[in-house]
């Protein structure tokens, strides 16, 4: 039987099981939710696809809710809600904590064989077509996914994660099969669950999931080549008769769950210029980016630096700590009640490195308007790397 544990430094922390099958279970406590939430994170996405698979982790993700989890409805109705990322692919559940055994359940099928019907696939080729349409047709995607490409060159991250259309259309049902037999095993997944009695709820769930056997051994998926380290770029895209400017960079290390400076930084940046900062962890680097509407993207750069540079100058005046708590800190500790969001900042700690919850990251309380203000100038540096003559100093 796995052994409950928890984090080395934070005995109040996320609990965790890891079971025979690989499968790692995260528990977080939400004393006196009647409600219960649930993250599957499967450790495959976009950057696993390699040439002439580009758009297929985004297939599976759409057929495992059809066809394993039976359109992913979950007990009187909660559905699951699924996404495929770069990164990772994910299923989420909101759900009555009585109802946190039907949705393991759930979830969990989503390591049987997958063997879809040639109308199942039909259908969700066609709904991907449709999604493809309407992405296509927003110019602010446009502009973030020749970001992206300008960001994260000849890596597999460069590519979007509808992939290529010829590739998709041209998928058959032995070559789903065959996909998801290679990259959905309980190994690779995570199951982060929120509730009242998480303790108890969690134990039950171990003894479900360790029968949660996908049929077939585990395959090595080649690693991901990193971005460039300190990479910035500008892309730019138009679109009924809009432009859209898109600023990122790159830098090593991915933060720590919640990471409280982020958030209240990107909270107060938004609150006092209405610029709303952006970030994705792509595992051993993070990119960090803002959308806007401009006519040149020079000054679109500029433009950012300066009101970063303002807004920390703000933070760091006579009425900075009451901007920050106002602004940034009380929102915070609303949002941060939201059970999902537990959940999902639960994931995004868990350290996929050494397979153990990271400590808990700096609450929202503990962290100061210096830390808050470093964290923009660090934007601002990245940002302004650019511009065609570099950050200005």
């Amino acid at each position: 039987m796995p052994v409950l544990t928890t984090g080395p430094r934070d005995p109040t922390g996320p609990r965790h099981l890891t079971l025979d099958n690989g499968l790692h279970l995260v528990g977080v406590r939400r004393p006196g939710s009647p409600l219960a939430a649930l993250r599957l994170r499967i450790d495959i996405g976009s950057a696993d696809e390699a040439p002439g698979e580009h758009g297929l982790a985004h297939v599976l993700e759409h057929l495992v809710v059809r066809c394993s989890m039976g359109g992913g409805r979950v007990a009187d109705g909660a559905l699951v809600e699924a996404a495929t990322g770069r990164p990772h692919t994910s299923y989420d559940a909101l759900v009555r904590t009585g109802d946190i055994a039907t949705a393991g359940d759930v979830l969990g099928a989503a390591f049987r064989q997958l063997r879809p019907d040639t109308r199942d696939l039909a259908d969700e080729l066609a709904a991907i077509r449709r999604e493809r349409a309407q992405r296509t047709a927003d110019v602010r995607w446009r502009v973030q996914e020749a970001m992206f490409a300008a960001l994260c060159p000849d890596t597999p991250y460069a590519h979007p994660v509808l992939g290529d259309p010829r590739t998709v259309d041209a998928l058959t049902p032995e070559a789903v099969h065959r996909l998801h037999s290679r990259w959905y095993h309980p190994s690779r997944a995570t199951l982060v669950i929120g509730s009242d009695r998480v303790d108890e709820e969690l134990a039950a769930l171990a003894e479900r999931a360790r029968l949660w056997a996908p049929g077939h051994p585990r395959t090595e998926t080649r690693a991901a080549a990193p971005p460039p380290d300190g990479h910035a770029v500008v892309s730019e895209a138009v679109g009924a008769g809009r432009r859209a400017v898109a600023v990122g960079f790159t830098e090593p290390g991915a933060p720590c769950g919640a990471d409280a400076g982020f958030a209240l930084a990107r909270r107060s940046v938004r609150a006092a210029r209405g610029i709303d900062v952006l970030r994705l962890r792509l595992r051993s680097h993070t990119c960090t980016w803002v959308m806007l509407a401009a006519t040149d993207e020079t000054a679109a750069v500029r433009s950012v630096a300066a009101a970063l540079r303002a807004i920390r100058e703000l933070l760091l005046g006579p009425d900075g700590a009451a901007l920050l708590r106002t602004e940034a800190l009380i929102p915070e500790l609303r949002a941060a009640e939201d059970i999902q969001r537990s959940v999902a900042d639960a994931t995004d700690a868990f350290d996929a490195s050494d397979r153990i919850p990271a400590s808990r990251p700096t609450t929202a309380t503990a962290t100061g308007v210096g830390e808050v203000a470093d964290v923009i100038a660090r934007w601002r540096q990245g940002f302004a790397a650019a511009l065609p003559e570099g950050p200005a100093t």
